[in-house]
């Protein structure tokens, strides 16, 4: 188990910032109404989007892949915690019950984020990243966000066409 230095967090939204057009995951304290806001690549928002709307492909992503690998070797991952930053830059640990015992693989939040979802295993950040790096939420109230969602066709085409955007910028690169 993480330890008494973590907070329990919910993704709550995945959402573009309006200036850079970079895709952002925002995280929601689950005992407080802070978040955390981490930027993330175009790639990585369609892992996160796709596992959080629970699609499936035709072929395993990245993510898919990786908690497949795990299992099949006899492991069960257990949980990740986003538990360093250097230099504005998050870093993440994905914690994987073996055999032998418990091993913490070193990620980027956003890939250690979609296998989390893909793996329905808990998410926690440091006290001291939440301490440095929330903010209060700006969006509704603690409790509501904790609610299921439900995902309005407005929504789906704002996401639709930020992926779309995402897609297009990166066949050009």
């Amino acid at each position: 188990m993480p330890e008494q230095k973590t907070s329990p967090v919910d993704v709550i939204a995945l959402v573009e910032d309006q200036t850079s057009l970079n895709p952002i995951v925002v995280l929601q304290d689950r005992k407080t109404n802070r978040v955390l806001p981490i930027w993330i690549g175009d790639t990585e928002a369609r892992a996160i989007s796709l596992a959080m709307n629970k699609v499936k492909t035709s072929r395993p992503l990245t993510h898919v892949l990786i908690h497949r690998i795990i299992e099949k070797m006899g492991g069960k991952m257990v949980n990740i915690i986003i538990d360093r930053i250097k230099n504005n830059t998050f870093f993440a640990s994905i914690n994987i019950e073996t055999q032998g015992g418990l091993v913490r693989v070193d990620a980027r939040p956003s890939d250690a984020l979609a296998m989390a979802i893909e793996a329905d295993v808990q998410i926690f950040v440091s006290k001291a990243i939440m301490n440095s790096s929330s903010q209060e939420n700006p969006f509704s109230s603690a409790s509501a966000i904790r609610k299921k969602r439900v995902i309005k066709p407005e929504d789906m085409e704002k996401l639709r066409s930020m992926l779309e955007r995402a897609r297009e910028r990166e066949q050009k690169s």
